[in-house]
């Protein structure tokens, strides 16, 4: 980059600069995707905690036969 180029583009951030106001958005740092993170990683809390529930009240099968209740022979009375 050519020293004149530089010059031009110093001068054109430096006149952005001066037009800032107080509430102009800016860009994002760092620190603001912590709340994100946070969600996301509650959220994926939650789904392992309900899956874990369903998955212990499985009322499908009874405990004592590998085949689920519905597909369980009844006894002949």
């Amino acid at each position: 980059m050519d020293p004149y180029e530089r010059d031009r583009i110093d001068r054109i951030n430096r006149e952005a600069e001066l037009e800032k106001t107080p509430g102009d958005p800016h860009a994002t740092e760092p620190g603001d995707s912590k709340p994100l993170i946070v969600m996301v990683a509650a959220a994926l809390a939650a789904t392992v905690i309900v899956l874990g529930i369903m998955w212990m009240n499985n009322t499908r099968y009874d405990g004592t036969n590998p085949r689920p209740v519905a597909e369980q022979q009844q006894p002949r009375q």
